[in-house]
């Protein structure tokens, strides 16, 4: 047996799982950068794709490129994140949106983060895929802001298995915001076992890109505009399909 082989068997096993409603535009790209960054990665990585009722080809380029393909007909993130861990047999859960790409030892990271025994979860620093000044307040005004509040971003999330399943996932109740609420639980959680919640920082040997596309052509204060409406009620409207339209228009 080859000390490769040898790595490889006594690395964590790593499932990112991958939620996608008509994403054919971004499929493709998302899954060959997974694979690309699972290439870089001593252990085993498992992908998921998780169909979450798709009208379009999703579904199909995910399974001719060769990862497993979970088809969840209940049309909600939460849902569908869930579907996928539920299908999942990787020590670490990674959920990465369908529209976002890895680049480099990211994965590598989210593996020694969470052997460490000090680390239940976290995000990482996302950039978005459009130039500009909206571009430069994301990476490094937005993300240094969520960074000293320890606060994560739907696009990249890693968790332990364990640690997910005995909080039993995202709720499923949500509409949107599931991964804030998720979060809020794994921090409480992993403070009684000594545990904390670790954000990514940004660093050449991993990036994280993100389509800027749900922002429209006035960028991320665009996107904030639209979605202001949810500071008034937010608890009630985050329940309700109809208020969360970001998210669920077809692609």
């Amino acid at each position: 047996m080859t000390k490769q082989l040898i790595k490889s068997l006594t690395k964590p096993t790593i499932s990112v799982i991958i939620p996608a409603f008509n994403e054919e535009k971004y499929i493709e790209k998302t899954l060959k950068s997974v694979q690309s960054s699972a290439a870089e990665y001593d252990g085993q990585v498992e992908i998921i794709v998780v169909d979450n009722n798709s009208t379009d080809k999703t579904a199909q380029i995910a399974e001719s490129m060769g990862v497993k393909v979970k088809f969840e007909r209940r049309n909600q993130i939460a849902r569908a994140r869930n579907s996928g861990a539920e299908n999942a047999t990787g020590d670490y859960l990674v959920f990465v949106d369908a529209d976002t790409l890895l680049e480099g030892d990211i994965l590598d990271k989210v593996s020694v983060n969470l052997s460490s025994g000090e680390v239940v979860g976290g995000g990482a620093w996302v950039e978005p895929d459009s130039k500009g000044p909206a571009y430069f307040i994301f990476k490094y005004g937005l993300n240094y802001l969520l960074a000293l509040k320890n606060i994560t971003v739907g696009p990249f999330l890693y968790c332990d298995h364990n640690a997910f399943l005995h909080i039993g996932g995202f709720d499923e109740d949500l509409y949107a915001a599931e991964e804030f609420a998720l979060a809020k639980q794994l921090k409480e959680g992993g403070k009684k076992i000594n545990k904390i919640w670790k954000i990514i920082k940004y660093d050449k040997a991993h990036r994280i890109i993100t389509s800027s596309r749900k922002c429209g052509p006035f960028g991320i204060i665009g996107m904030a505009f639209k979605n202001i409406h949810l500071l008034w009620n937010m608890k009630r409207k985050l329940r309700q399909k109809s208020e969360c339209a970001t998210w669920y228009k077809d692609r």
